[in-house]
Order: C-alpha cells, then structure tokens, then sequence
C-alpha cells in the first residue's frame, strides 16, 4: 500500500520536533524521522531535510548536544528567538511577545506560562496546527527573521543550516515570498495599536506596583 505524501502541516511538524534538544530525541524517532523525510513530495525540501538528519546522525550524541548548546543556547546571534536578533532585550521585544501571544490565543492555541511565543520549534508547531492563511498571515511577518537566523548559521557552518534551508523552501511552496527589503521593516515606526498596547502594559506594571 503507497503511503500518502506529507502535507505542509506535517512538514512544520517534522521541522518543529527536529529543532528540539538532541537528548529530547530519541534513536528510534530519528529513523522515524527519517522514514517521513522520504514522503516528502518536493525534492529540494526532501533533500534538504535528508542533508541535515544524515549530517546529525553521523555525529556523536554528545557532539550533537555539544553543537546545539553552542549555537542556540550560548549565541545571541542564532538562538531560536525569532525577535531577538532584531529587537533583543529592547521594551518593544515585550510588546511583540504580547501581540504574538494574543495571536496564538485568536487562533485557539493556548500557551503555559513557561513558553515564549517567538521561540522558533513553538511557532512551527504551531503552524503545523492551524490553517494555511493563519500560519502564512504569521510567517510573513517573521520570514525575514527566520532568513537572518539561517544565514546566522550558514556563517558557523552549522548542519542546521539544511533544516532551514527546508523550512524557507517549504515557506516558499505555500507562497510566501522572501522581503529582499530589510530596512524599512526594522525602522517602521509604532502603530497606534503598538501604542494602545504598551500604555496598556505600562498602566498595568504601575497598579501591579502600588499593590
């Protein structure tokens, strides 16, 4: 019996559970992992991801933990915080993990306290469980981000420039279209809602702090 193809839900997915800690995976989901990679339709998306699981699996599990600590972990230039090369630890930061959050929220997809919303393997799952017009309404605002931190990565030489090399192929199969036009993106001054938002924020800290 022919096994169906991936869809692009089940693809985030797949990408989602591939950037989680290499200790949180284990031998047998890899060859699963594995498995599902040869479902895969497109063949650059195919044999990106197919580049980077043979790249993993050729290394040591400490060497994997090692590299991933390395790049994500200690290097503030290509962790998985998809706000935080442009925005870093600014006030606007806050802002963007609340409108975020809300949109998680419109969507029906709850967060715990302990998650970030920009933290990159949560935005693909949560991709991988919406529809397709809600998932591109929120990657074409952070495709230029996720773009930066590939390239972040291709600079270290990192294996896991292949999955986002796949990630931007399969953000480029449903359409969405790289900004070449990065400067008018981070310069864009705060809308009213920005606005409306942070006085919100602020008013509710001063309560907080007169108790």
């Amino acid at each position: 019996m022919e096994m169906e193809a991936l869809t692009h839900a089940e693809v985030y997915q797949l990408i989602s559970f591939s950037l989680l800690y290499p200790t949180d995976i284990k031998e047998e989901e890899m060859e699963d992992l594995l498995f599902h990679c040869e479902l895969i339709q497109d063949e650059e998306l195919k044999t990106n991801l197919f580049t980077f699981f043979n790249s993993s699996t050729s290394q040591t599990l400490e060497d994997r933990t090692d590299h991933y600590i390395e790049i994500f972990d200690f290097g503030k230039t290509s962790n998985l915080y998809i706000t935080y090369l442009k925005l870093g630890e600014q006030k606007e930061r806050g802002l963007e993990l609340l409108k975020l959050k809300k949109y998680y929220e419109a969507a029906g997809f709850g967060l715990t306290d302990n998650e970030l919303p920009d933290y990159l393997p949560l935005v693909l799952e949560f991709c991988a469980n919406v529809k397709k017009e809600i998932r591109i309404n929120l990657l074409e605002k952070y495709e230029a981000a996720i773009w930066d931190m590939r390239d972040k990565l291709m600079n270290y030489q990192s294996h896991y420039t292949d999955l986002f090399n796949g990630l931007i192929r399969l953000m480029e199969l449903e359409g969405i279209k790289h900004d070449q036009d990065l400067t008018s993106r981070r310069n864009e001054t705060l809308s009213l809602e920005d606005v409306r938002i942070m006085t919100s924020m602020r008013d509710q800290l001063i309560r907080n702090q007169l108790g």
